[in-house]
């Protein structure tokens, strides 16, 4: 029989974690449209919104909350040289379920800074790049958002998110799905799975590709951001 020390117990226990967003375009105070996008696996803010830049139609807003895990993405050098490179990552499988809560109560405060002190009516838009697009999935139904517009950019939807529950969270949202046409990590087969079930959630959606690879597409951005625009 094993002894109570051969045992090991894990114990979970609330924390404070101190986290960062990007902001580009018009103001949030002075925007009609604020779009929320979730950058993709081993992303970081500052880099991930550069994608949007000169690309913000006016009276629109870009938000990019940072996933709270960072790790190094560089494999260690042999010669012990100290790593370069850094990404964020929104959950892993490991202890998932709280990654997931937390993160769906940053998202929530993120919301809460930008949207809910307007104190007034705003188009709001979801973007999920790659990994971003299962987080976007799960924070749009646990919310119940209901965007004017979803955008699941070569991307998965959370398995765990309830069909129905999605369908009310897009009941009045154009939805896109966007795909690469050289992505190896999405193939025509997974593609065209995301789309019928995006279509049975909303049956406005469109399915949108463009030349190239598992990337984002500045001139396809510029034109699923005037989805928002006040012109």
């Amino acid at each position: 029989m094993s002894t109570f020390d051969e045992i090991p117990r894990i114990v979970t226990r609330a924390a404070r974690k101190t986290a960062r967003y990007a902001l580009l375009g018009t103001a949030p105070d002075q925007a009609t449209g604020i779009w929320f996008a979730l950058h993709g696996y081993g992303q970081l803010v500052p880099r991930f919104i550069r994608h949007f830049a000169e690309v913000v139609p006016p009276g629109v807003c870009v938000v990019a909350p940072e996933g709270l895990s960072r790790f190094y993405v560089d494999q260690p050098a042999a010669d012990g040289r100290h790593l370069q490179r850094v990404g964020a990552t929104w959950m892993t499988r490991e202890n998932r379920e709280d990654d997931i809560a937390d993160t769906m109560l940053w998202l929530d405060t993120v919301f809460g800074e930008i949207v809910t002190m307007e104190r007034r009516t705003v188009a709001v838009g979801v973007l999920g790049f790659s990994q971003g697009v299962a987080t976007a999935t799960r924070w749009v139904v646990h919310r119940g958002l209901r965007p004017r517009a979803f955008v699941a950019w070569a991307g998965s939807l959370a398995h765990d998110v309830d069909d129905a529950a999605l369908a009310a969270a897009l009941v009045h949202a154009r939805v896109t799905l966007v795909r690469g046409g050289d992505d190896l990590l999405m193939s025509d087969a997974q593609a065209e799975e995301q789309r019928s079930r995006l279509a049975r959630a909303a049956p406005d959606t469109h399915l949108l590709t463009f030349a190239g690879a598992h990337r984002l597409d500045r001139s396809v951005l510029a034109s699923l951001l005037s989805q928002l625009s006040p012109s």
